[in-house]
């Protein structure tokens, strides 16, 4: 699931989002300048309006700045999910779940909710974005140390992705701030789907395109004969590949 973000000031942008291949995450927080944040949220308000049908995110404000009003001047349209940033715990959304019954994604970017994902179990909760950049501040450690290989990112990755897979909630990965790198940012995807990413954030048509391609469902087909056939025959061997029941169970996780 590939999100790219659009900047609720940016007219301009927002007049494309028809053409646009994934989900649409309309953004009010961090890359609207703060004199422009009410022209973003009647810009949004506009938007929603006339896209009913759309599924559409919005990246409020921090519930202490502008974001519970934003919820409620909001919380009219239907299919739209609100994503909150610099969340700590749980407890801090009991005011968000009072005004809304909406989808509710979290930026996992400050140490508490990074180390304590696992607490937020709440239903409404479905989704969860890696915030690198913002959680590499908080441990106050050098952006430059976010490279391919390095063990400490991997670790990262692969804590995030564990514990949205424990919770069953989705894990998106980071925005590759790099737009013009779309070697470096195609990297970086493979990389996040191999460890059980879901999708990542993007800021360009052109990382969409790319993150499409790579986060696109694997050989359905296949993954139908297989569980077809076992379930026909139980245990068999095709291409060299034993499919004994933990296989079969992996290739209909597939076609969920």
């Amino acid at each position: 699931m590939n999100y790219i973000m659009i900047s609720g000031h940016n007219e301009k942008h927002l007049s494309k989002i028809d053409t646009l291949n994934g989900v649409i995450m309309l953004n009010l927080e961090d890359g609207v300048p703060k004199d422009k944040k009410k022209i973003a949220l009647d810009n949004i308000i506009k938007v929603l309006q006339n896209n009913k049908d759309s599924n559409i995110v919005v990246r409020i404000n921090s519930l202490d700045e502008s974001g519970l009003n934003e919820i409620v001047a909001l919380n009219q349209f239907d299919n739209i999910a609100f994503r909150i940033p610099k969340v700590n715990s749980l407890k801090e959304l009991d005011r968000v779940f009072d005004l809304t019954d909406k989808e509710i994604h979290l930026s996992i970017e400050t140490k508490n909710s990074f180390f304590y994902l696992r607490e937020f179990k709440h239903p409404q909760i479905t989704t969860f974005y890696l915030g690198i950049l913002d959680l590499f501040d908080e441990l106050k450690l050098n952006h430059n140390l976010i490279t391919l290989n390095n063990p400490l990112v991997d670790k990262i990755l692969v804590d995030f992705s564990l514990n949205s897979l424990f919770l069953d909630k989705i894990a998106v990965g980071f925005v590759y701030q790099q737009y013009k790198d779309l070697d470096g940012f195609r990297k970086w995807c493979e990389l996040q789907k191999k460890v059980g990413i879901k999708g990542v954030g993007c800021i360009t048509p052109a990382q969409l395109d790319i993150a499409n391609e790579i986060f696109k469902i694997e050989n359905d087909e296949y993954a139908e004969m297989i569980v077809e056939r076992f379930e026909k025959e139980g245990p068999f061997t095709i291409d060299g590949l034993y499919v004994d029941e933990p296989i079969y169970k992996n290739y209909k996780l597939r076609l969920l």
